[in-house]
């Protein structure tokens, strides 16, 4: 099964749940296979991690899906596999069945101190959901943190009104109050954590530059005068690699704190917000750094990427032509600008930038999907 990786350009979505993304990336070179960072063109497969967010029932993350659908819609051989497809190639699949609903209600009133009257409120309120009366663990985590809000001053029907302003926010969220962190700032506002980035249910972003200081994590100070702006960076790109994002964004955070203008800071920001599906997060940040360094190509093509991953065609568009205009032999925004300029119509234009992906990269899988836009023969 290992063959399936042989010459492979792999890329990693969401939180492994049985390795770490350094020691997949290891495992991918060890088969034959590339690994990659983002989803593109020359991505042959996407691979979907079951921990981390947002997921869907099956397992797949809607926002990064969707961009390897469209891409496979347009002619790129992208195959979506989730986790356990993977190890299996690799020979490493998963045994034994997965935990169900094993607490029953009574033991998980004992445990958390709460009356069977409130449990059955809370299930009443759609909060919770019990399966014939009983519980999974992830059921009794967003149980305990019902039970913190409702201890702060948060009525249940607000947090339940909350929660679902959250469903339009983060579309494809399954469980929140165990995929992310929710608390109260005062009994009128319910704020989550995601990734060290905070935002109100409705969706206003809040970033919080005074480093509050977390349970668990891998940073050895929340001080960001204690490292350099450079260190700081190096620390959250590592992070980011490794899919420690909440980590990754409190080092990001560092550095704003002792650089507010930092580009690097902003456009690693995005990629953190793009790997988990906060498309206009993402958006916000890449924005922030290329209106700061407007010279990166690679910066507005990531921009365009996301506008174009929330059906802002136009707005790709002109994010597009910007980074061609930095870098006119930029390859893969003539392959995306092209596609883009088809989806909203402009044929002519299009085939343009078809041509000029041609030119610039003749020799590429890709190549062949640009000749089947041109109805040029595939080996001409």
């Amino acid at each position: 099964m290992a063959d399936a990786l042989e010459k492979a350009r792999i890329t990693f979505t969401g939180k492994m749940a049985s390795m770490s993304r350094r020691e997949a990336w290891s495992l991918v070179c060890a088969n034959g296979g590339e690994p990659v960072l983002y989803v593109s063109h020359r991505t042959t497969m996407l691979v979907v991690g079951t921990r981390g967010w947002p997921l869907l029932p099956d397992g797949r993350i809607s926002q990064k899906l969707r961009h390897a659908e469209a891409l496979r819609e347009a002619g790129c051989p992208i195959r979506i596999v989730p986790e356990p497809a993977f190890l299996e190639m690799i020979g490493r699949a998963p045994h034994g069945p997965a935990p169900g609903k094993t607490f029953p209600a009574r033991e998980v009133c004992r445990v958390l101190g709460i009356t069977a009257e409130t449990l059955h409120r809370w299930e009443k309120s759609e909060l919770i959901q019990s399966r014939d009366g009983f519980y999974d663990f992830q059921d009794l985590v967003s149980i305990q943190t019902i039970h913190e809000l409702v201890r702060g001053g948060i009525r249940p029907d607000k947090i339940a009104a909350s929660l679902r302003n959250l469903a339009t926010v983060l579309p494809g969220l399954e469980r929140p109050l165990t995929q992310l962190r929710v608390f109260a700032e005062n009994p009128d506002m319910l704020l989550v954590d995601l990734g060290g980035v905070r935002f109100s249910s409705t969706g206003q972003l809040m970033l919080d530059f005074e480093g509050r200081a977390r349970a668990k994590g891998i940073l050895l100070t929340l001080d960001p005068h204690a490292r350099e702006s450079k260190e700081w960076l190096e620390l959250g790109v590592g992070c980011e690699e490794e899919g420690l994002y909440s980590d990754a964004c409190e080092a990001f955070r560092a550095v704003l704190a002792l650089d507010p203008d930092s580009a690097p800071a902003y456009f690693h920001l995005g990629n953190v917000m793009r790997e988990m599906g906060i498309l206009w997060a993402a958006e916000e940040f890449y924005d922030t750094a290329v209106k700061i360094e407007p010279g990166i190509a690679f910066a507005w093509g990531c921009l365009a990427g996301v506008q174009e991953e929330q059906g802002k065609t136009g707005e790709a568009i002109a994010s597009y032509r910007q980074a061609l205009a930095v870098a006119p032999d930029y390859a893969d925004g003539h392959f995306n600008l092209a596609l883009c300029l088809e989806k909203a119509g402009h044929k002519p234009d299009a085939c343009e930038h078809w041509f000029a992906y041609l030119k610039l990269d003749p020799g590429s899988p890709s190549a062949q999907v640009a000749k089947r836009h041109l109805s040029v023969p595939a080996d001409s």
